[in-house]
């Protein structure tokens, strides 16, 4: 990467990194904040779209919080507090800052809408919302699901729609970052074909991963898009001594000694009346 030596999955550096790729080897660009995704489903709100915090300024990559300004972040944005299982959820540190985010319990992220870049996530993102716009029934989700030109082609999209009303959800997006060698016994050849995203889709197939670290690294690490902002939340580990950042994509993509794998995720998160 032009050089550079990749930092460690814990360290945050201010300065603007080397410039990074997804798993595909495709430039990582900006994201900007969101225009249609969510603003289209019928479901989706002023609470969607307000940012937790204001974007990063011109030239600054990235921002450090606290736990409790994080928490006071979170409570002011969605009019409430955050509850003590939230907190519990939050204190895994990065996948946590995601999972506090989706409002459905402490749950891993579901990862069954997985792909190699963010374009193709932000595709999937935006036609979903289009159906859930026209606040549709279960199995008029299935229907117009079945009948997309692109959703049709995407696995996992109907059986990941939570229970429940569609106008609870609204499909959003976050970020993995992760280790290919996810079972000790593959050689490198077979680490190296894992997780590659599907040429003609970009999916990538999760189901083969078991949050399995490289030896002596972190084991991942995760990114919630602020649609606000188009910045990424996401932190340096679990409790104790947890960091909340705050980051560009550049940045929150920059290369890392811990990682070979990005994937964009398209998931469903409750929505706020």
């Amino acid at each position: 990467m032009s050089g550079a030596v990749p930092a460690l999955a814990t360290e945050s550096d201010p300065r603007t990194p080397a410039p990074a790729v997804s798993a595909t080897q495709r430039p990582i660009a900006e994201v900007q904040p969101a225009e249609r995704s969510l603003a289209n489903a019928n479901a989706a709100t002023a609470v969607e779209l307000a940012p937790l915090a204001p974007a990063l300024p011109p030239g600054v990559s990235t921002k450090t919080w606290s736990v409790p300004a994080f928490i006071e972040l979170f409570e002011n944005k969605y009019g409430r507090p955050m509850t003590e299982t939230e907190k519990q959820a939050l204190a895994r540190g990065c996948i946590g800052v995601t999972t506090v985010n989706l409002e459905r319990g402490n749950i891993n992220p579901p990862l069954g809408m997985s792909f190699g870049t963010f374009p193709t996530a932000r595709n999937v993102q935006d036609a979903i919302n289009d159906i859930l716009a026209t606040n549709p029934t279960s199995s008029q989700f299935v229907s117009a699901v079945e009948q997309h030109p692109l959703l049709s082609q995407i696995d996992n999209v109907t059986r990941s729609l939570p229970s429940g009303p569609t106008s609870q959800w609204t499909a959003v997006i976050f970020s993995k970052r992760f280790y290919s060698k996810q079972n000790p016994s593959w050689t490198d050849e077979q680490a190296e074909r894992a997780f590659r995203p599907d040429p003609v889709t970009d999916q990538v197939d999760m189901t083969e991963y078991r949050y399995v670290a490289k030896p002596g690294y972190v084991n991942f690490d995760y990114g919630w898009l602020d649609e606000g902002t188009g910045n990424w939340w996401h932190a340096n580990h679990a409790e104790p001594g947890m960091k909340v950042y705050q980051s560009t994509l550049r940045h929150y993509s920059r290369p890392l000694l811990d990682f070979d794998r990005q994937v964009f995720s398209v998931t469903f998160a409750r929505v706020h009346p």
